[in-house]
């Protein structure tokens, strides 16, 4: 239409100058050049329609293709936009990074301790339901400046149930876990002041198995509140200020440095996976840790070992406190932990507590969105209350982690077993089931 147009105005151009009077040579002249003109105009248009024609193809392209790219979009970038411009929890201060966290982990426990049968609704103190905060800033000088703030939120822990309290065992269910403000730089290390984890805590705890969510050396954290049965019939007594029928809690322990206290605490940078931490706390306690993380190809190494002198924090009774662990996981799967600790008792009179415990274990994945683990542990802790008392303990776990999630299934099965030299006690078992989600 726009052709016809331009063609038309052009003839009326050139009738108009013929009709002028000038000169003919002029007026040929002008002619063939609004004759040019318009074969370019209508070579323009061609281009114009063609281009046309082509976005309409490509608009319906697009039209089909709109759920798959909404798909997609969610899933790359609508996290990171969102995050960007609509976050949820935010600083007063533009140039803090604030961030929200933590986990939920409830479970189902059952315990025969072969007299009495029972079933629990437990938090899994393994790893307990918590709520936090991290704030950090970077500044210009190198330094980052970093906060936190975590509490415990726990209602009936598995660690706390019994033949006695079968609801509401849980004394403190809202527990300071971390409030500190800390200081780090590349070169210089990290400085952290407040509660948090003594340079120890953990050392005896190193596990790569993928199973520690239900099953790691901290064997008490699994219905450790469960009352042994005496083989001779005595009825289970409560424990009412230290005196009652021995608790599963009673005889294990992993020995595992001054775990959170209020503190000052140095940790150096890592060199060649190799770092070192050392901490003063409230109850002048100090402790020292020695720690390595590395990887080799596909093989990774992990290990702490720590010394505490706690003084006070465990009631005076301890002059020092050694423990230590290691773990490997293999590029196949194959992984294989253990942990081991002593105590250095004040009382010369009682012979010293120790712990060992080791674990093997196998992660796989049977398909591409979730990793299963798998492992068995036996662990083993003696002389913790009385000389020549053995507590022993055995397990078989697995661990079934949806990565898209943020959650992961366990199952694990326990035994419990006490020897003492005026004592027989029953086994105590446990299965326990649940499910952790972290967000």
């Amino acid at each position: 239409m726009k052709t016809k147009k331009l063609a038309s105005l052009a003839t009326g151009l050139a009738l108009a100058m013929s009709l002028t009077g000038q000169a003919d040579a002029s007026t040929s002249a002008d002619t063939k050049m609004l004759l040019e003109l318009k074969a370019m105009l209508e070579k323009q248009q061609a281009q114009i329609d063609k281009q046309a024609a082509e976005l309409t193809t490509l608009r319906q392209k697009l039209a089909g293709n709109t759920e798959v790219l909404t798909t997609k979009a969610s899933k790359e970038d609508v996290a990171k936009v969102t995050e960007a411009t609509d976050k949820m929890v935010s600083s007063s201060f533009s140039n803090v990074d604030l961030s929200f966290y933590g986990h939920m982990n409830r479970a189902i426990l059952y315990s025969d301790n072969g007299d009495s049968k029972d079933l629990y609704s437990v938090d899994n103190l393994n790893s307990q339901t918590r709520l936090g905060f991290k704030a950090g800033v970077d500044t210009t000088s190198g330094w980052l400046v970093g906060g936190r703030v975590e509490y415990g939120i726990v209602s009936n822990g598995s660690s706390d149930v019994n033949q006695f309290d079968t609801y509401d065992a849980t004394s403190n269910n809202f527990k300071t876990r971390w409030a500190e403000v800390s200081f780090k730089h590349d070169t210089y290390g990290k400085v952290s002041l407040g509660k948090g984890s003594s340079a120890t805590d953990g050392t005896a705890e190193v596990d790569l198995s993928g199973t520690d969510v239900a099953a790691y050396s901290s064997i008490a954290d699994t219905a450790g509140g469960m009352y042994f049965n005496n083989e001779d019939g005595t009825d289970v007594v409560k424990k009412v200020d230290g005196v009652g029928s021995p608790q599963v809690g009673d005889v294990f322990n992993n020995f595992d440095g001054l775990s959170r206290t209020d503190r000052l605490r140095y940790d150096t940078p890592s060199f060649a996976g190799f770092s070192l931490a050392g901490s003063g706390s409230s109850g002048d306690g100090w402790d020292g840790a020695l720690r390595y993380n590395r990887k080799f190809g596909e093989t990774k190494v992990v290990a702490a070992f720590g010394a505490a002198s706690p003084e006070d924090l465990q009631g005076g009774a301890v002059d020092m406190q050694y423990s230590g662990s290691a773990s490997v996981l293999l590029p196949m799967g194959l992984n294989a932990t253990v942990s081991g600790g002593v105590r250095d008792l004040k009382d010369s009179n009682r012979d010293d507590p120790t712990n060992w415990y080791t674990k093997i274990g196998y992660k796989t994945s049977f398909y591409s969105a979730a990793t299963t683990a798998f492992s068995i542990d036996y662990g083993q802790t003696e002389n913790l209350t009385e000389d020549d008392e053995k507590g022993k303990t055995w397990a078989l776990t697995a661990v079934h982690d949806i990565a898209e999630w943020g959650t992961e299934f366990y199952l694990t099965y326990r035994n419990h077993q006490l020897e003492r030299n005026a004592s027989d006690y029953d086994d105590v078992d446990v299965v326990m089931a649940g499910a952790r989600l972290k967000f």
